[in-house]
């Protein structure tokens, strides 16, 4: 194998794997996936304003949710990745400054009298996530 034959090959398997990299954007970052995403997201963090026995039941519909979201994405997806030590390290900081900035929230709604503060804080997690992602996913495809 001659230098340039090594040289075009490497070039193709970084252009399919760039290929895989935005297919798989493009399902995560769908309308679909989105807003699922935000109901998986909105209504555990919006069960803390319920009463107690209503509050854990709310877990059973997300769970519900979550396993339709997994049925959905083996079956659909175009491309499977495999999770890089990098995304899931990006994705437990993503979930620190989540938890971080819903207490907060929640935390300046109770001050300020929001009778619900609980669901006012992951209204605006939710809405703020899904017009981040759209707009990451619209640079990224």
């Amino acid at each position: 194998m001659h230098p340039d034959d090594a040289r075009h090959a490497l070039d193709d398997i970084r252009h399919r794997g760039d290929q895989a990299r935005a297919a798989h954007l493009r399902f995560g970052h769908s309308r679909t996936a989105l807003l699922l995403s935000a109901l998986a997201l909105f209504l555990p963090l919006a069960s803390y304003d319920l009463p107690n026995p209503w509050g854990g039941a709310m877990l059973l519909p997300v769970v519900g949710l979550l396993a339709a979201m997994l049925v959905g994405y083996l079956c659909r997806s175009p491309v499977r990745r495999s999770l890089t030590v990098r995304e899931a390290a990006l994705g437990a900081a993503a979930g620190t400054v989540l938890v971080a900035a819903f207490r907060g929230l929640a935390a300046a709604a109770r001050t300020s009298g929001v009778p619900a503060p609980h669901t006012a804080a992951a209204l605006v997690l939710c809405v703020a996530g899904v017009a981040g992602l759209a707009l990451a996913g619209r640079r990224w495809a």
